[in-house]
């Protein structure tokens, strides 16, 4: 059925990424104060001692490889949650965007895995420039996957379908 739907641009794909991009915003400052507070606890249970540090910021500033570890998960976590359930993020759901193979059908978690780590935080979208025409960007190609763009119609009926279960 989206096998045969139009390729989504380079403009529709940045803009349903900057949207991603706030709601990740959101999760992060979310996530930050979740570590913030495990920090707290485990400082009170005294599994750690925040004695030489300034303050629970302090410590998380000198243990930034574990906590950049952290909001990578996290990103991650985000990315693969939405393609894998339903092809969309929130972004793509309002721009009438969806990932799928190149045969239409749902992605799996290993082409979800690939294309994360191919998109390069999104520069790998500006292959769409030197491949013009062709409407796959990096990450596309490296998991055959495919973003196409949904009429008013599909996209309802998709998020009818969502809403149903």
């Amino acid at each position: 059925m989206f096998a045969d739907a139009p390729r989504a641009g380079l403009l529709r794909r940045l803009a349903a990424l900057m949207y991603d991009w706030l709601i990740l915003a959101a999760l992060w400052m979310a996530a930050m104060g979740l570590a913030m507070a495990v920090v707290a606890l485990l400082n009170t249970l005294g599994l750690i001692s925040l004695a030489s540090y300034t303050d629970h910021a302090d410590f998380i500033a000198r243990h930034k490889i574990w906590f950049q570890l952290y909001s990578v998960a996290w990103f991650c976590w985000f990315y693969l949650y939405f393609w894998c359930r339903g092809g969309q993020t929130l972004g793509m759901r309002a721009w009438r965007l969806l990932l799928v193979q190149q045969n239409g059908q749902p992605v799996t978690l290993r082409q979800a895995l690939l294309r994360a780590a191919t998109a390069l935080f999104g520069i790998g979208n500006l292959w769409l420039w030197l491949r013009f025409g062709k409407g796959l960007a990096l990450q596309d190609q490296l998991s055959s996957t495919q973003v196409v763009v949904l009429t008013k119609e599909q996209s309802k009926m998709i998020n009818l379908h969502k809403t149903a279960r």
